[in-house]
């Protein structure tokens, strides 16, 4: 039994008239009809006796009147306390959050969910696919790289966070290697590191389409074994390019002491977006954490922390 429906009928005692309730309830009076007979079909009696100038509840229409106004009040009761405890219970987070912006950005945000008494936040630093764990409930927000149209076509709602620049990993030995920067065009004949983890794989397709953009079908070289804290530690040969966000911190130390250049790449189109996802069902719950990272968000770009400089490597 529809509990949308109970309320329908419910008005409609009080009013006695199928116009009046149909506006008060915001349908239409031919959808009220329906609902009212489908309510007689499922209990198997007459509820309203109608003609044209009033309507009269039978006998089994005043029962089901009783009835339903404590049906309808014990609905509304429990959902009350239900929501109550989703409001009090933990926040899980997962996703990209080693990204130095988000990391920021996050941080910046707990401050404010902590001063204002909010549901605690537990975050979760894991090498899976974010979006998996979202989809069957094991996070209520992933931070992650993914597309627009591949979330809208799950359902998914999402704030955009950062936009993190692609920067080419390449050996020493590689001519790009002394370039300050270079274009998408100039890994046309490249060969581009694909690692075959769950982690990796939002991130390959968009590298897949901003080259398709450029008009490059990029040669692959599968890697695999490896997560976000030891990409950079693949062996590259003269030829192999790995396309990483701008911001992640140890990009900055690699040259040190590793024969690796870290080299931006200047496309404006060659960039990874990051997002914070979730489930559309969860907006309510989840708006007032979203609303301090949106927030944060703001401190923190008017900082410029989200121009992922200081990996400028090489000569010319």
């Amino acid at each position: 039994m529809d509990i949308e429906y109970l309320r329908e009928f419910l008005e409609l005692t009080r009013c006695l008239n199928y116009t009046k309730t149909a506006a008060k309830v915001h349908i239409t009076q031919p959808t009220l009809s329906k609902h009212i007979v489908s309510l007689e079909k499922e209990l198997g009696c007459k509820l309203l006796e109608r003609d044209r100038r009033k309507v009269i509840l039978t006998p089994e229409g005043n029962i089901l009147a009783a009835a339903a106004t404590e049906i309808v009040e014990s609905y509304d009761s429990a959902q009350a306390r239900i929501s109550e405890v989703q409001r009090s219970a933990p926040i899980h987070v997962g996703g990209v959050l080693h990204d130095a912006t988000i990391s920021s950005i996050v941080s910046i945000g707990a401050t404010f969910i902590d001063q204002a008494g909010l549901s605690p936040v537990i975050y979760h630093y894991n090498d899976s696919s974010s979006i998996d764990d979202l989809i069957q409930d094991e996070i209520d927000i992933s931070v992650t790289n993914c597309g627009t149209d591949e979330m809208e076509e799950m359902g998914l709602r999402f704030l955009p966070m950062t936009r993190s620049r692609f920067v080419a990993l390449v050996s020493a030995d590689n001519p790009l290697a002394g370039y300050s920067s270079i274009t998408m065009d100039q890994l046309r004949n490249a060969r581009f590191i694909k690692f075959a983890d769950r982690y990796a794989s939002s991130g390959w397709r968009t590298i897949e389409s901003v080259c398709h953009n450029h008009g490059i079908v990029p040669r692959t070289r599968i890697v695999l074994d490896h997560n976000a804290t030891n990409y950079c530690t693949v062996p590259l040969d003269d030829n192999d390019v790995m396309i990483l966000q701008a911001n992640m911190p140890q990009l900055r130390f690699l040259s040190d002491f590793s024969r690796v250049a870290v080299v931006p790449i200047d496309d404006d189109d060659a960039a990874f977006h990051l997002y914070c996802i979730y489930k559309a069902e969860n907006e309510e719950r989840l708006r007032p954490v979203l609303e301090a990272y949106s927030r944060a968000r703001k401190i923190v770009l008017s900082h410029g922390m989200n121009a992922g400089g200081g990996l400028l490597v090489g000569k010319r």
